[in-house]
């Protein structure tokens, strides 16, 4: 239930509160103040944020690559990847690494450059995503958090991901972005907000659009359904489905820029998309 109020704001400060309306998310002042208002005071500092760099390599100019560390206008994707989450008010990382990614803690170190503080957890085998979430579930606490891939560039507003998230009383939130490449990304069929179904590569269909953009926000909850044990485990194959079944996975849906490094063999396209991205990004700071 709503009331009706009458106040008196200075001139300048309604000039601001006009400058957040669109038409869309916000439909007039009225609801620009109310947005404000909510914003300022359900904001949320996030805890814990976790990056899935233990995975993947990629081979650039004869040798194998850490996907993280692939080089992006003279910086590591991994750089961008922690100046987004900086920008998104983000001060404690966890880094989940394998045996071959000792080059990211060496580059990182303990966060401090970034006005961060970085852990880091050791995969003694490639467990995937479900797998290396198993390795954290001491360290990230009672509240949500996030979980983002190391193999892309992404600008978001983590904040806005977050109220959806407590509004719609999810186990889970997959970030999702118009598809620029189906060869790899998981797609979803969505009710609502809701997703009703994962879909992978081999069955995606042609009006499908929206992929899986790797930006994941968890409840502790989760932690009760995950694999512990059995090798390499995906979200999308293990976590995803069981959440999908009892209604609590949903999605959130972002419209970028956001780019992924998609294969070897198009690795330089990649890195071109990139590029283009990391730029705009470096402007804005």
């Amino acid at each position: 239930m709503k009331e009706r109020l009458t106040i008196t704001l200075d001139k300048n400060l309604l000039s601001i509160i006009d400058s957040t309306i669109d038409g869309v998310k916000i439909r007039n002042r009225s609801h620009a103040i109310e947005q404000l208002l909510n914003s300022s005071i359900h904001r949320t500092n996030y805890k814990k944020v976790v990056i899935f760099a233990g995975g993947s390599q990629v081979m650039i100019n004869g040798r194998n690559v850490n996907v993280p560390m692939v080089s992006i206008k003279g910086r590591p994707i991994i750089h961008y990847i922690l100046n987004e989450l900086k920008r998104n008010q983000v001060r404690d990382v966890i880094i989940s690494i394998g045996r071959s990614a000792e080059d990211i803690p060496a580059y990182l170190g303990n966060g401090s450059a970034y006005g961060m503080r970085i852990n880091y957890v050791r995969e003694d085998v490639p467990r995937g995503t479900e797998g290396a979430l198993a390795l954290v579930e001491s360290l990230v606490g009672n509240e949500p958090f996030f979980a983002v891939n190391g193999d892309h560039i992404f600008e978001m507003d983590m904040e806005d991901m977050y109220r959806q998230h407590i509004a719609n009383k999810a186990s889970a939130t997959v970030a999702l972005t118009p598809a620029h490449s189906r060869s790899r990304f998981g797609v979803t069929r969505l009710e609502g907000n809701r997703i009703t179904r994962f879909m992978q590569k081999h069955e995606q269909e042609e009006d499908a659009v929206l992929v899986n953009a790797g930006i994941y926000l968890f409840n502790p909850d989760i932690f009760n359904l995950i694999k512990t044990t059995g090798g390499k485990v995906m979200l999308e194959e293990s976590l995803f489905p069981k959440l999908v079944e009892k209604g609590k996975l949903f999605g959130y849906v972002f419209s970028g820029p956001w780019y992924s490094i998609d294969s070897t063999s198009s690795i330089q396209k990649s890195i071109k998309a990139l590029e283009i991205i990391a730029g705009n990004m470096e402007k804005k700071e």
